[in-house]
């Protein structure tokens, strides 16, 4: 009996011992854990934490979820298209420069601003800045649905003499060839009015004509008739869409505003053009390295 209690309590030690060792490793590893989240990030200098009301300059690469570039203060990436793939709007510039801006004076979008609170130099951060916090959401009235062909008078007056020789830098003469300025299809100088000064002009294009349209894309000349529309005549072309074009690239209209292609529908016989800037109402991705800071004190 008494060897057998003996046995008992030598088992009963052991496990105790053993007990203190796993908790003192549990304690152990979750202080590392706790030291490694706790510690500055490779790279990290140090120096003052970003507040309100500081200058600063960043380097920055702004990014969209898919990865593509939309704008960046470094020439390395806007030069580099196989590592960082640009966007429909991204614009090069002759110069690049790291990013100035006081913290805080509504500079810039308030995601980014915020952003940067608690930086040091030589850090490196990558903000995920919803809409809200960013350029806000999409404005559906720039979103605009269009028919896929369109109407075209035959016959159009032009306002004045000097407005025809302005645009065609020869003088109006009935049977004079032009060509026209917005879709490049042969005109004729129909009849001038010397009286009123003004310039008649027939459109000349033959059927089946490709043209180039002023937004980029091509279109085809399908109908034409003389006698349509009280005798002003109807051209009929038909815009050579398809969901290829959806967001392949950016266009700009004859006012220089530019847009994407957002939607293709073939069958309803429309396309839908979306006037927003590329970077509303979506989440965006900045890859933040702050380069230098001064603090407000």
């Amino acid at each position: 009996m008494a060897k057998d209690d003996s046995n008992f309590w030598s088992r009963w030690q052991t496990m105790f011992i053993l007990f203190i060792v796993i908790v003192a490793l549990v304690i152990a590893g979750a202080y590392t854990s706790y030291a490694l989240l706790s510690s500055p990030q490779s790279g990290i200098g140090s120096g003052n934490h970003v507040n309100i009301g500081d200058a600063v300059a960043v380097e920055y690469i702004g990014m969209f979820e898919d990865g593509t570039v939309f704008d960046t203060s470094m020439q390395s990436v806007a030069e580099n298209n196989t590592l960082y793939p640009k966007s429909l709007s991204f614009a090069p510039r002759s110069m690049y420069s790291p990013l100035n801006f006081t913290v805080g004076a509504g500079q810039m979008i308030a995601g980014f601003d915020s952003g940067v609170l608690g930086m040091v130099v030589g850090q490196t951060k990558t903000l995920a800045i919803p809409p809200e916090q960013g350029y806000g959401p999409t404005d559906q009235s720039l979103i605009i649905q269009k028919p896929l062909t369109l109407s075209v008078p035959v016959y159009e007056w032009m306002g004045n003499s000097t407005d025809f020789q302005n645009t065609f830098q020869i003088s109006p003469t009935e049977g004079t060839n032009v060509k026209n300025v917005k879709y490049g299809w042969n005109m004729t100088v129909y009849h001038v009015d010397y009286a009123s000064d003004m310039v008649l002009l027939k459109n000349n294009p033959f059927m089946g004509e490709i043209i180039t349209m002023p937004e980029g894309w091509n279109s085809r000349v399908i109908s034409i008739d003389t006698s349509a529309n009280m005798g002003e005549g109807e051209i009929i072309v038909q815009h050579l869409l398809s969901p290829s074009n959806v967001k392949a690239v950016m266009h700009t209209d004859e006012a220089g505003n530019q847009f994407v292609i957002s939607s293709v529908d073939t069958v309803s016989g429309t396309y839908t053009v979306d006037y927003n800037r590329e970077v509303v109402g979506k989440t965006l991705i900045f890859k933040v390295t702050l380069v230098s800071h001064t603090p407000t004190d």
